[in-house]
């Protein structure tokens, strides 16, 4: 019989942080649902340790290892595939979730059975399990439609902004297709965005995991940076094309003036640590969508503003007027 939730964990080289994540999400205060992992060919000694773990829980725990790097949305799909449950908890190898996350996500879903996905609050820890301060205005609604999706992703980016704190139902990711596998970096986004657009998404406010902080995630590398605004490119178009009239209007204003602006900060970030490949690939990329001498302008405009304390006041007061 199938169980309720499945989580699924790719896993590369995680390191010392992989034995406290598995203990994480084995601690949790149900015991209806999957424990699916997978190796994605690591050079450490994660798959042994991950193969006793199966040993120790069969009934429970699945261990797949794949033959060479398939890199992070492959081994997702892979996990998708061989996993059965109709909720689907995306799960990280850093991170650490709370007692009651599994059962509090089955019980939002429960309340909320037509949504196609749901992501839930966090806490940040850093590379010692200390917690990071954190406080976030979030005034997202628990049921955002696909136009509140747009509208508010088109302004300020990914709404999840992570894989380890969303819940997948199985009934729409069969509808629009697993992660895009030519992707790198923002295929998460990527299928976000295909979800919100043909049903709603759900918003958790609980706080069921403890998000970590530390240098060595893909997201923090200087590598991706580049990488990562190439592929977001076309997603934020897409989010665009799906509003009208003049809610369109003001998501191209913070097109103009908020996403390309923080693209050109990355593009001078790359020039600061002399990551001049990088650089040259960014540049190309933005002259494409913008008079980079215009952009900088704007960047400068928006530096200035946040100086003084008054980048919000524009966002909210001028571009979405």
């Amino acid at each position: 019989m199938n169980k309720i939730i499945s989580v699924i964990l790719p896993v590369y080289n995680a390191g010392d942080y992989l034995t406290q994540s598995v203990n994480s999400v084995l601690n949790q205060d149900i015991d209806d649902y999957e424990f699916v992992i997978c190796d994605d060919a690591s050079t450490d000694s994660g798959l042994v340790y991950l193969r006793r773990i199966a040993e120790k829980y069969p009934s429970k725990v699945k261990v797949l290892a794949n033959e060479s790097n398939l890199g992070l949305f492959k081994t997702l799909n892979k996990l998708i595939l061989n996993s059965t449950s109709t909720l689907i908890h995306l799960w990280s190898q850093d991170d650490l979730m709370k007692p009651n996350c599994l059962r509090n996500c089955i019980e939002f879903h429960t309340q909320h059975p037509n949504v196609s996905m749901s992501y839930h609050n966090l806490d940040y820890i850093d590379a010692d399990n200390n917690i990071i301060p954190f406080q976030k205005l979030d005034g997202t609604p628990t049921i955002v439609s696909t136009r509140q999706y747009a509208l508010t992703s088109s302004k300020w980016g990914c709404m999840a902004g992570n894989i380890a704190n969303v819940t997948l139902n199985r009934k729409y990711l069969n509808e629009v297709g697993l992660f895009n596998e030519a992707m790198v970096v923002s295929g998460d986004f990527d299928l976000w965005t295909r979800l919100a657009t043909i049903s709603d998404i759900g918003r958790n406010t609980a706080n069921l995991i403890y998000l970590r902080s530390h240098l060595g995630q893909l997201s923090k590398s200087y590598k991706t940076i580049a990488l990562r605004i190439k592929e977001d490119i076309p997603i934020h178009k897409r989010i665009i094309d799906l509003l009208h009239n003049h809610e369109k209007k003001v998501a191209l204003r913070f097109w103009k003036w908020k996403i390309l602006p923080s693209y050109f900060n990355d593009l001078l970030f790359l020039y600061y640590k002399k990551e001049f490949a990088e650089y040259r690939i960014l540049l190309n990329l933005l002259k494409k969508e913008s008079n980079i001498y215009l952009l900088s302008t704007k960047w400068i405009v928006i530096r200035v503003a946040r100086f003084v304390k008054m980048d919000l006041f524009i966002y909210k007061n001028i571009l979405d007027s």
